[in-house]
Parts: C-alpha cells; sequence; structure tokens
C-alpha cells in the first residue's frame, strides 16, 4: 500500500541501520535490503511529525550538496534527484515527504553521505590543472585511475602524465569495438573535453570527457 513519511524521519532510520549493518541494496538483498527494512520500521512507528536533530541536518545539508553539484548524466542520479527533491530558486531542496517506493533512493544518497564521512583525509589537490581545452577535441594520453561500476553505469576516472584528473562514462574504440580498459591502463584517446568543472569528491579541478575512443592501449604502467 502506498504511503508517504517524512523524509527527514526516513533520514534518521536509514542513517541509524547503515551505519550499524552496512548499506544492502535491492538488487542483491531483494526483501532483506536497507530501504525495505526501513520502510517496515517505518510503517510500524511512524513519528507524529518530522524528526530533526544536528545529525539529520547535517546528513541533509550533504545530500542537498550532493545534488547540486554532481554533474552526472546517469539515470539512477537524476532520479535520486527528482524523487527525494525539488528544483527551487536557489537549487535543488530535498522535499519534505517521500513515498515508501522512493526510499531505495534515499537510502543510496545517505549511504554516500556515510561513505565519504569513513574515508580518509583528501590531500590537498589545489595545484592540479585542467586536461585540454573545453570544447576542443584533440588526442589526449592518459591513465585509467579507477573504474567505479554502479546498477546502470560505469565511471571511468583518468589522470593526465601531470596528475590532472577527468572522467568519463562511456567510450569505443577505433575499430567499433568496446574493449574493457583496466585500472592502471595507459592509454592514447581521441576526446572532447566536454567541461571543466571542481571534484565534490576531491576539492580540485577535474575535466568531463565525451566521445571518447580509444586508440591504442599501451597496458598497465
Amino acid at each position: 500500500m502506498k504511503k508517504e513519511f517524512y523524509l527527514s524521519t526516513a533520514v534518521y532510520k536509514l542513517d541509524e541501520l547503515i551505519k550499524s549493518k552496512g548499506y544492502k541494496p535491492k538488487s542483491k538483498f531483494g526483501g532483506e535490503c536497507t530501504s525495505l527494512v526501513v520502510e517496515q520500521e517505518l510503517r510500524e512507528c511512524e513519528a507524529p511529525g518530522a524528526i530533526r536533530n544536528d545529525r539529520i541536518n547535517e546528513i541533509m545539508k550533504k545530500i542537498e550538496k550532493e545534488l547540486n553539484s554532481n554533474n552526472s548524466d546517469s539515470k539512477f542520479f537524476i532520479d535520486c534527484r527528482d524523487v527525494t527533491s525539488k528544483k527551487t530558486v536557489a537549487g535543488w531542496r530535498l522535499k519534505e515527504k517521500i513515498w515508501n517506493y522512493q526510499l531505495g533512493f534515499l537510502a543510496a544518497l545517505v549511504n554516500n553521505v556515510i561513505k565519504e564521512e569513513k574515508s580518509p583525509p583528501k590531500k590537498e589537490l589545489g595545484h592540479l590543472g585542467y586536461i585540454g581545452t573545453q570544447g576542443k577535441r584533440g588526442k589526449l594520453f592518459v591513465k585509467l585511475a579507477d573504474r567505479i561500476e554502479k546498477p546502470d553505469y560505469t565511471l571511468f576516472k583518468v589522470v593526465d602524465p601531470k596528475g590532472n584528473r577527468g572522467y568519463f562514462y562511456n567510450y569505443k574504440t577505433k575499430e567499433g569495438g568496446i574493449p574493457s580498459l583496466a585500472v592502471n591502463d595507459c592509454f592514447l584517446m581521441d576526446a572532447t573535453p566536454a567541461r571543466h568543472e571542481m571534484s565534490r569528491y576531491d576539492s580540485c579541478k577535474t575535466t568531463y570527457f565525451n566521445r571518447i575512443v580509444v586508440l591504442e592501449n599501451k597496458g598497465g604502467m
């Protein structure tokens, strides 16, 4: 049965559960996933009003920062943003209430906050610059620093010989096939630096590439 819950109260329950038992996505855990466990808790003991405290306010502030600074065009991120927030003059702001069937999206956002809080202190990266000229297509030699698999997309993080950072979501080869780039592979790509921006994760300059064509893969170096 469809039911709405106070979003801040759902955040409170999600934060408690994820910190104590870890995050369990529905794709792997089915009926035992984090969002369904929290939904059952909310149905059994619904608060008469929204629960707010310093911890909840902090998490919600961090979620809103992610929703406003993340430029990902993946369907999963867009769905997370659209079902949990609304567009205002000041940017994306979390809604007061959320439907039970949307809790999975909120759970993923709360989990991102908790993961970032547990991550080691970030290095000073203010010396880094952008890769290439924005909007100007060209050949660039980079190394695959990380490959992050998500339910509906893969994020490829790269660095150039100077350590400058960039990322893209899709690529192909000159022949038209799609080989598997491995972490630490060094390769020459023909790409367009579509957007220069500040990384919300590393607080440094980063470059988003599109129309990636891998011309030559030198392998791990």
